[in-house]
């Protein structure tokens, strides 16, 4: 083929977006046919590709290639992982970002394997430990355990035993009859569509799990210039394609990923959920685990997936979290200041820091709060005055637009520098 035409195929349909053949056989042009194309672009995955040690089925070994997409994902991971606005937190605020990350994480990963319950249910649960009432409960707390579990233990070695003690934490009394086993699972095993009775995956037979587990827990602990979090999405795949036990698959691959990220020092990911992000592309995440299967073993689409996974999950929590902190910080610099809000003015402040727009009227305000408009107005002209709202006058109505994260941390600064040289 052409040069620029083989140039093309690669920024296109692998560096710009990885994508399987039969995806690039729609955007083809009709003069350049899918065979020769696909071939090519197979091959060039492969020869400048990762080759693993972990086999399939046909007993040929897992590969990966890595696109320009991801690898721009994988050094804003990494750059918001080694420097992140967690480690200035206040103690008491880390702690309580990472309780809310668990339960979130507890929740969305049991969900995903078919709980039924609510977040709220959730936090009340762990917050209250209350017992749960029903087996979805049951699966949800017992998520909430193991990953405090795997908290308590990360100067342990994630072996065999490792991932036997956080499965028997996940599974204790949420296992159906007959999913129970003495160690991984003894007989056959199917992965259905929630839609259909036809199985859309069969895993290895169970006389191959120990060996596969066995290569699995050697390739966790075997030293490579791997990038961690590429690994860590190698680890879950692997786990579920072994899939060695009857039940509860999944949430044990999520938690030995998640460890094995904190253990090789990405704390960071104690502070956000990545089944929450998991449950809303629950399609594109079984679609990536089928695309590593039906394409001679490439595990390039499940990696490139959780990759960009983990970096939207990371997205959210930091606009979460600037906008809690940003509220907290205001809060110490006032009390620093010796400044007093009122609670209604602590609650407006809290409301708007959280809310979509960062501007409000008077009349919004009063409707928000539930004032009259001269309450409105003298709360909003107080805050204005303390320098956490600016109020301009358009036409002629005025609007207050609270000040943004970076300048509420530059007035603490300056307050601090202040008292300093007093």
């Amino acid at each position: 083929m052409d040069k620029d035409i083989t140039e093309s195929l690669i920024q296109n349909y692998t560096e710009a977006r990885y994508l399987n053949k039969k995806e690039i056989m729609y955007r083809l042009k009709p003069s350049t046919r899918i065979e020769e194309a696909w071939s090519f672009i197979r091959d060039y995955r492969k020869n400048h590709g990762w080759v693993t040690p972990l086999i399939d089925q046909q007993n040929n070994k897992f590969w990966f290639y890595l696109p320009q997409s991801t690898i721009s994902r994988l050094e804003l991971i990494e750059k918001t992982a080694t420097d992140n606005i967690f480690q200035h937190a206040q103690k008491s605020i880390q702690k309580s970002v990472i309780l809310e990350a668990l339960i979130d994480e507890a929740f969305n990963s049991s969900v995903i394997e078919g709980a039924f319950s609510t977040r709220k249910r959730t936090k009340e649960m762990v917050e209250k430990k209350l017992q749960p009432t029903n087996k979805s409960e049951q699966m949800i707390i017992n998520n909430f355990k193991a990953l405090d579990f795997i908290i308590q233990n990360l100067s342990s070695p994630l072996d065999e035993e490792m991932i036997l003690s956080i499965y028997t934490i996940l599974t204790e009394n949420a296992l159906d009859e007959g999913c129970e086993a003495e160690k991984y699972r003894d007989d056959l095993v199917f992965v259905c569509d929630a839609n259909s009775s036809q199985p859309i995956y069969t895993a290895p037979p169970h006389s191959h799990v120990q060996s596969l587990m066995d290569s699995l827990i050697k390739f966790i602990n075997s030293p490579d210039d791997l990038n961690p979090v590429v690994k860590a999405s190698i680890i879950h795949f692997y786990f579920v394609y072994i899939h060695p036990f009857f039940d509860g698959n999944g949430r044990t691959a999520r938690a030995i990923s998640y460890m094995y990220l904190l253990q090789k020092g990405y704390d960071f990911f104690k502070f956000f959920s990545i089944s929450s992000v998991i449950r809303e592309q629950k399609t594109k995440y079984y679609k990536a685990i089928k695309e590593t299967e039906d394409y001679e073993s490439d595990l390039s689409y499940f990696v490139n997936f959780n990759v960009e996974m983990i970096l939207d999950s990371i997205l959210r929590i930091m606009e979460k979290f600037n906008q809690e902190y940003g509220y907290r910080l205001i809060l110490v610099y006032l009390n620093q200041a010796g400044i007093i809000l009122s609670p209604r003015q602590k609650k407006a402040l809290s409301t708007f820091l959280k809310a979509d727009k960062n501007y409000t009227t008077i009349d919004e305000y009063a409707k928000k709060l539930k004032v009259t408009y001269e309450t409105a107005r003298s709360d909003l002209n107080q805050l204005s005055e303390l320098g956490l709202f600016k109020k301009t006058k358009i036409g002629k109505r005025f609007i207050y637009t609270i000040i943004d994260h970076d300048d509420i941390i530059q007035k603490f600064n300056d307050l601090k520098w202040a008292s300093k040289t007093k």
